[in-house]
């Protein structure tokens, strides 16, 4: 599903600890704010990388605290770590998305960005926390996440928008994300721009990472690897997933899938194979997600993605959902304009991206840990993707006394569910939610807009002003 970073970002207030990390206006510093002796190995970690040495970080060493943050993450009560919690924490510390899940349109209707407007969103890919730039001048955008590899990418974004000629230039890197153009691009122009703490991560390995812009970038991470897979799937059962590209039509692009995909996903083979919590890790579904869209039946499983698929599938015409040419053809239409590309990449947007793409700021931490830094009253918009699915009562609670904290009068919280309602519902009596409402014929009106197709709900939440 998501933050996609997915949203681990959200979580890190648990009893393990709050292990985050601080940023000035250029790198990504990491720090430490323990908080049990118990976890004195973990504190040395962190105490390194928040040393001055941190202006030279090594890709090494921010990827292992990337590993602490998001293990810690995942252990949300005071349990050992399940097996499949320790399996999706490991699967989770590297490139999940080489693309956000969630409909930054969508987003940017619900929060009515005005300028001077702070945003604390979750990165994941951070294809979203660029298009709130194009909502308003003088907007504000924090993108926050545990995933070292997902920040990386935003920020290899962000230097893209300051060191390019061309609109030419951007399309070849992210729409097109392949090309031998591409490697003189990021040598001759963009690595300069970059801190040296993510210089670090795109130039490690024996084979830089830069060069997955080379050979095809969405092919790469887990969510690249769970779409090829998909693909494999599909041509073995005599389908292929670019037809339902030609069609341009939502209804019909639904009857196909209705047609031609469920019958795969409800194959007795694929039935099996999808009640097990690991396959579903390779879609960023930590396993207590798992359970939400199940309802606690794994033997559902297969009909439950079945219908989100059809759900994208008729989300909107092919020819503007990008989400759909991402499921079912490893990447963007090529003659792509407008609609059909998030806005931060759109041919109309290219001359204020130059501009404002140095507004976002990149933080590896959790969300509340950061916001638990910040002054009072210091934001008015956030964003939270699917994070709170997986989250318990405590770090529900913390999460949104900061949010209440931090936020001014009138600030919205947007976020998305696995179901239909949110997962701190039966909490609701808590202070934490005081003077918060959900404004539900808004949020239903773009629940029903929101092109990805795959989650149970969208929620806009707003303060009282």
């Amino acid at each position: 599903m998501s933050s996609e970073s997915w949203a681990l970002a959200a979580s890190g207030f648990g009893p393990r600890g709050l292990v985050g990390a601080h940023r000035d206006s250029n790198n990504l510093l990491n720090a430490s704010q323990k908080r049990h002796a118990s976890v004195t190995a973990r504190a040395h970690l962190v105490a390194f990388v928040a040393s001055p040495l941190s202006m030279r970080i090594s890709t090494k060493m921010s990827e292992q605290a990337s590993a602490v943050l998001i293990r810690d993450a995942v252990q949300s009560a005071d349990l050992p770590l399940s097996r499949s919690d320790k399996s999706f924490a490991k699967s989770f510390d590297r490139l999940v998305y080489t693309q956000i899940w969630e409909d930054p349109e969508v987003d940017i209707a619900a929060m009515e960005l005005a300028p001077g407007h702070r945003v604390a969103t979750i990165c994941s890919a951070g294809c979203n926390a660029l298009s709130y730039l194009t909502a308003a001048p003088d907007v504000d955008v924090t993108a926050i996440d545990l995933n070292f590899a997902h920040l990386s990418l935003a920020g290899l974004k962000r230097a893209a928008f300051g060191a390019v000629d061309s609109y030419a230039d951007i399309r070849s890197l992210f729409v097109a994300a392949s090309g031998e153009r591409n490697r003189a691009l990021y040598l001759d122009k963009i690595a300069r721009k970059l801190p040296e703490d993510l210089k670090a991560y795109w130039e490690a390995g024996r084979r830089a990472r830069y060069e997955d812009f080379v050979s095809g970038f969405f092919k790469k991470g887990l969510l690249g690897t769970a779409i090829s897979i998909s693909r494999i799937l599909a041509r073995a059962h005599g389908v292929r997933l670019e037809d339902a590209l030609t069609l341009d039509d939502a209804d019909a692009q639904r009857a196909w899938a209705r047609k031609h995909l469920r019958p795969v996903f409800e194959g007795r083979l694929l039935s099996m194979f999808f009640s097990l919590r690991h396959p579903l890790f390779l879609l960023g579904i930590p396993p207590r997600q798992f359970e939400l869209l199940c309802d606690g039946r794994p033997d559902r499983m297969a009909s439950v993605l079945a219908d989100r698929t059809e759900r994208l599938a008729g989300a909107a015409k092919s020819s503007e959902n990008y989400f759909l040419w991402q499921a079912f053809s490893h990447g963007y239409a090529p003659a792509a304009e407008g609609r059909a590309l998030p806005p931060y990449l759109a041919r109309e947007n290219f001359e204020a991206m130059r501009t404002r793409a140095r507004q976002l700021h990149l933080v590896h931490e959790s969300v509340t840990g950061f916001l638990a830094r910040q002054e009072a009253g210091s934001f008015d918009r956030y964003v939270l993707l699917d994070a709170q699915d997986w989250m318990d009562e405590r770090s529900l609670t913390a999460l949104w006394s900061q949010i209440g904290r931090t936020a001014r009068p009138g600030s919205r919280v947007v976020f998305r569910t696995a179901g239909t309602l949110p997962p701190f519902t039966p909490y609701l009596q808590s202070g934490a939610w005081s003077g918060w409402r959900r404004l539900d014929a808004l949020s239903d009106t773009l629940h029903a807009r929101d092109r990805s197709g795959i989650y149970g709900n969208f929620h806009v939440y707003e303060l009282a002003a």
